[in-house]
Formats: C-alpha cells, sequence, structure tokens
C-alpha cells in the first residue's frame, strides 16, 4: 500500500492508498482513493492499455509489431493494383478502416500471402 501525504497539517497520517491489486480484489476500495489520486492512478493503467493490447493481439506469436500500410504500399506486396485493392478491401481480412482512411495490416498480408505460397510450391 502507497501513502499519500495529506493536504492538511502534519499532524494527521497519511492517507492509504489502495494499490491496483487491491482495487482488483475489492472494488469497493475505489472510494478510498482521491480524486487527485483516482486520476494518477487512471493515467497510469491507460498508458498500459496500448502494450498489453498488443500483447493479446499477438496470441503468443512472438512480437505484436505491425505496420499499417496504405493503398500503394499494400498493392505493391500484394502485386495487384491499387484499384484491385479499393474493389476488394471489403472482403479482404487485413483491411483496416479508421474513419474514411483506408489502411492494410502488413502482418495481416503476410500471413494472406503465406497459405497461397505453400500452396504453389506443392
Amino acid at each position: 500500500m502507497i501513502l499519500a501525504p495529506s493536504a492538511v497539517s502534519e499532524r494527521v497520517a497519511p492517507t492509504p492508498v489502495p494499490t491496483v491489486a487491491e482495487l482488483l480484489e475489492d472494488h469497493a476500495r475505489v472510494l478510498d482513493l482521491s480524486p487527485d489520486a483516482a486520476q494518477a492512478m487512471l493515467f497510469q493503467i491507460t498508458a498500459l492499455v496500448p502494450a498489453l493490447a498488443s500483447r493479446v493481439a499477438a496470441n503468443g506469436r512472438g512480437h505484436a509489431s505491425d505496420r499499417l500500410l496504405d493503398v500503394v504500399e499494400a498493392s505493391a506486396k500484394l502485386g495487384q493494383s491499387t484499384q484491385w485493392l479499393y474493389r476488394h478491401a471489403g472482403a479482404l481480412p487485413f483491411t483496416v478502416r479508421n474513419g474514411r482512411a483506408l489502411r492494410f495490416s502488413e502482418r495481416g498480408i503476410d500471413e494472406y500471402i503465406r497459405p497461397k505460397s505453400l500452396k504453389k510450391r506443392a
């Protein structure tokens, strides 16, 4: 348990701040947090979310790095025209839409290509 300094005088003992593990065990302990302590903890936890999500996405495949390719880069990697990619984007499993922007997962393209290239070799 971490101790937070009290904003009152030195005569008052520091207020104990529950740890994340303690909050997970008993969600009601969130009420023990001051608004400032709750905000600080929220910022720390929020900073971990992308790293945790990336690890989950890796699903045991080693590192989870992925790069989003634009239409020109993806078409070159696939050996298809940009027009073909636009026409088929909705059916391709590696398409990533962000509003109107159209991007393609490089790792997804690699996984899409791999089975097709293995069939050609057999």
